[in-house]
């Protein structure tokens, strides 16, 4: 078992720092979708593959492999590993010629993203006591979202800067476009992260709080995981699929969102960026800290149904919301559509991960949330992107954007309300 030398809220701390740098690394392609399409002469179907698609599928694929190493108390290792790939593939798409180039690069950012949730989980779950798991969960669904916030606004920012300046001419590598020296620079902060993984060091298991395994146990089988799945499918079918609505109309919002303001409303990549980012920053967190203070609140009145509760209700607003977003004229109605949408997104992430966390007996959290997370980003990410850009191509056009975005979302959020519903008839939380 390996266990930071911080306590606490501090390796709390720094699980999600790192998340963060993920999902800014990540949705850094949404900031420059403008300027790369034109670049590397994209279709919209192509965006979305590349955003969506050419992601989730290795992510999801590693996912349950990742969730083993981490069980066996690998974090630190895991995390390290990681943090490389997804450095080198961050500045791959930087430097990448066409369509094939970038869907490789997307490919590695994905395999090397895929042990970051596994692995903050199991130390997460480890460290934090059953009164805090929700807010410390919190902090991690936060961290994903304020990265994107960071991806927008200090992309955009710094996209603005590197326009301004023409590029960077970088030695060895030649004259760089503003969008391809902002990939490069992104993953300059990425070296400090690993240096504090460092700090990270392995301690007898019977030191950690709450620990079921044994210091020299082998890590048990992903079998011994979709067991206790298929045992309890009747709670965690209906919750994966709600959870898998959430995260379709988050990562969806968070590729066109920056586009279909540039489109619709004449914004600049740079300003889009910086319009969204602060609009993300403000309502992300507040919508993720409602999410987590409430799950912990109703779970002390004795509600165990308090996850799929707060699934079903934040998955009905978010319909009403979309509707504003996409299609109100006025800039304004639309931005306040978009900052209340962020923020019931950011609420229901909450209950959807912690309510897996509270079905699942800890031994088997890291493997149950490697599955969790590989069969929601595969629907919701690999899916979501790439629906919108196949009917902005074939269905609304490149001014039917938020059309698009209104068809997939409304369907969606009324099917994972309805599945949260049915998952509240069987909720059990597991053995603890």
């Amino acid at each position: 078992m390996e266990r930071s030398g911080l306590s606490g809220w501090r390796l709390v701390a720094l699980l999600a720092s790192i998340q963060l740098s993920a999902f800014c690394d990540r949705f850094l392609l949404t900031l420059v979708a403008t300027p790369a399409k034109q670049a590397l002469a994209l279709s919209d179907t192509q965006l979305g593959l590349v955003q969506g698609s050419a992601f989730a599928l290795p992510y999801a694929l590693a996912l349950p492999v990742f969730g083993m190493v981490a069980d066996g108390g690998r974090q630190r290792g895991v995390l390290l590993t990681c943090l490389g790939l997804w450095s080198a593939a961050t500045i791959a798409c930087g430097l990448v010629g066409g369509f094939g180039g970038l869907l490789v690069a997307r490919f590695v950012l994905g395999l090397g993203q895929a042990g970051v949730g596994p692995a903050a989980l199991s130390l997460m779950t480890l460290h934090l006591g059953r009164a805090t798991l929700g807010r410390g969960i919190a902090a991690l669904t936060s961290a994903a979202t304020l990265g994107r916030s960071v991806s927008l606004l200090v992309g955009g920012a710094v996209l603005a800067w590197l326009t301004a300046r023409n590029g960077l001419d970088l030695p060895g590598l030649g004259p760089l476009a503003p969008w391809q020296a902002l990939f490069l620079l992104t993953a300059l902060p990425n070296l400090l992260l690993a240096l504090l993984l460092l700090r990270l060091r392995p301690v007898p298991a019977r030191a950690v709080r709450g620990a079921e395994t044994q210091p020299h146990r082998r890590p048990r089988s992903l079998a011994e995981a979709l067991i206790w799945i298929r045992h309890r499918r009747k709670a965690y079918l209906p919750q994966t699929v709600a959870a898998m609505a959430t995260v379709l109309m988050a990562q969806t919002l968070a590729a066109w969102a920056p586009t279909f303001y540039v489109r619709n409303f004449g914004f600049t990549p740079a300003e889009s960026g910086l319009h969204l980012g602060l609009l993300v920053l403000v309502a992300a967190p507040l919508g993720h800290a409602a999410g987590g203070l409430g799950l912990d609140r109703l779970r002390r009145t004795g509600r165990i149904d308090a996850a799929p509760l707060l699934l079903a209700l934040g998955l009905i607003l978010t319909v009403p919301l979309t509707v504003l977003t996409s299609l109100a004229s006025d800039l304004p109605l639309s931005l306040a559509g978009f900052a209340g949408l962020v923020a019931l997104v950011g609420f229901t992430s909450p209950p959807s991960l912690a309510g897996i966390q509270i079905l699942t007996p800890r031994h088997l959290r890291g493997r149950v949330s490697a599955v969790f997370l590989a069969v929601v980003t595969l629907a919701g990410f690999g899916l979501g992107p790439l629906l919108v850009g196949f009917l902005s191509d074939r269905a609304f056009g490149e001014g039917g954007l938020g059309l698009a975005l209104l068809a997939v979302f409304a369907p969606v959020a009324g099917l994972g309300a309805l599945a949260a519903a049915l998952a509240r008839r069987a909720w059990r939380p597991g053995q603890r």
